[in-house]
């Protein structure tokens, strides 16, 4: 399974500087961690660098991979491309979500 997709909640916290820093194809790979007891999504999934948040998957990627991850698969967010708006200075994170094998 291959999917890429744009990162939700890119805008909050340190969000926007992890992503100017940390977010170019030469970094390593990101880390996709499951938040189950997230209070605003069941299937939530948090997409970090390191301790470094980015972002989450959008909630209806996160409603198909979170039980993938619930059943033992484990996946990684390769950096596909940062998405910026001439007008503004936020940045956005679009990943590939790849499944990996053990």
């Amino acid at each position: 399974m291959v999917l890429s997709t744009k990162l939700a909640g890119v805008s909050y916290g340190d969000r926007q500087k992890n992503i100017k820093s940390f977010a170019y194809s030469d970094i390593t790979d990101c880390e996709l961690v499951r938040e189950p007891e997230n209070e605003y999504d069941y299937n939530a999934v948090k997409v970090v660098v390191g301790s470094l948040e980015m972002g989450y998957l959008p909630k209806m990627v996160a409603a198909n991979i979170a039980p993938e991850m619930d059943s033992g698969k484990r996946f990684i967010a390769k950096f596909e491309s940062t998405n910026r708006h001439p007008a503004y200075d936020q940045v956005g994170l679009t990943i590939k979500i790849v499944e990996v094998a053990f």
